[in-house]
């Protein structure tokens, strides 16, 4: 085996790696709550759509059974 086969890395190295790593695992993170925000909010959307268009039926059924 030569001498670069058998090098480990720096600590520098191994410092400047984990805090990239860090950075991508952040960024990760970040990406996921975003998405979860994303689909509570369509949630919170569909909920109140859903609200409405009962309030619709309901309006329209009072009116058929009025006539």
């Amino acid at each position: 085996m030569s001498k670069q086969e058998n090098k480990k890395p720096s600590e520098l190295a191994e410092k400047t790696f984990n805090f990239a790593k860090s950075f991508s695992d952040m960024s990760n993170l970040g990406q996921m709550y975003g998405r979860l925000n994303m689909i509570l909010d369509t949630k919170l959307w569909l909920a109140d759509e859903e609200i409405k268009i009962r309030k619709q039926i309901k309006k329209s059924e009072e009116k058929n059974h009025e006539q």
